[in-house]
């Protein structure tokens, strides 16, 4: 009785062990395709999938701002970690985040875009960070992306671009906005 109870409970911990390291490689092992989006150029407007498509007709999206992922953030490591560009543009009467073609974060699990009110560096300045704003979850480690930002945000009181592992509360990368690059109240 004994043995046959090592037994169970070994084999227990075994498939959680097992089925925890699956959920964390997971994203390592079968990280999805790198993004490709084009150059926000019009809306089409679904509330539901914060993606944007593009369409020639409607003529090029203006770019309000800029930033790069900073590789000097202190809360960066070797398995967390961010680089590229980051725009906001503006495409017919919306604003758009956009990951630039350069974008490339370290694959985890449940990584999430946020806009700050200050600049983040680690999981305090993150963490401390309570007007934050919650953009989408990132739909791919590599690649151009873009995502609508909601009606009417003001854009003027975010200073930065944050990548977060919601999981494990863990900070990936920043990239800071400068200001005054055509953000204006009510985009």
């Amino acid at each position: 009785m004994k043995i046959v109870l090592t037994a169970l409970v070994s084999a227990t911990a075994g498939f959680v062990a097992g089925a925890g390291a699956m959920l964390i490689a997971f994203p390592f092992l079968f990280p999805p395709p790198p993004a490709n989006d084009p150059l926000p150029a019009s809306i089409f407007l679904q509330q539901a999938a914060p993606i944007v498509k593009a369409s020639s007709a409607a003529g090029p999206a203006n770019r309000l701002t800029q930033g790069r992922f900073s590789s000097e953030s202190p809360g960066r490591d070797a398995l967390h970690w961010a680089d590229g560009q980051v725009g906001i543009y503006r495409s017919g009467d919306r604003a758009v985040l956009r990951l630039e073609g350069d974008f490339a974060a370290g694959p985890g699990p449940s990584l999430v875009i946020y806009l700050n009110t200050k600049a983040v560096g680690d999981e305090a300045d993150f963490l401390g960070d309570v007007d934050r704003r919650q953009v989408a979850a990132l739909r791919s480690f590599k690649g151009a992306q873009n995502y609508v930002l909601p009606a009417g945000i003001d854009l003027t009181r975010f200073q930065s671009v944050t990548i977060w592992c919601e999981r494990f509360s863990q900070f990936i990368g920043n990239a800071e906005l400068p200001k005054g690059l055509g953000l204006t109240p009510g985009a």
